[in-house]
């Protein structure tokens, strides 16, 4: 359990350490980092699993000057429906 805590403590700092280099903006560490925890907590509440931020998508996002929130409405959608999905994306054919 605290091996845990430590993994995605540490991966947390380190993707808004990159999230803020790669953007050459300064970010409000604490606040960044107390969403995560916030959101880890109320995920491990409900039963979920722990989460940090989508590295990948947030730079992207970025790089092609996308600001609309609608990004990660969508993201979470595809996440939905993958999930519910009776195909399995991960099959090797």
């Amino acid at each position: 359990w605290a091996g845990m805590v430590f993994v995605v403590s540490f991966s947390s700092c380190l993707d808004v350490a990159a999230i803020s280099m790669d953007m050459g903006e300064s970010l409000d560490t604490n606040n960044e980092l107390m969403t995560v925890g916030i959101s880890n907590f109320v995920s491990g509440l409900a039963g979920g699993f722990t989460g940090s931020y989508i590295f990948s998508q947030t730079i992207f996002t970025y790089r092609t000057n996308c600001r609309s929130r609608w990004i990660g409405v969508i993201v979470a959608f595809t996440f939905i429906l993958v999930v519910i999905s009776p195909v399995n994306f991960l099959e090797v054919t």
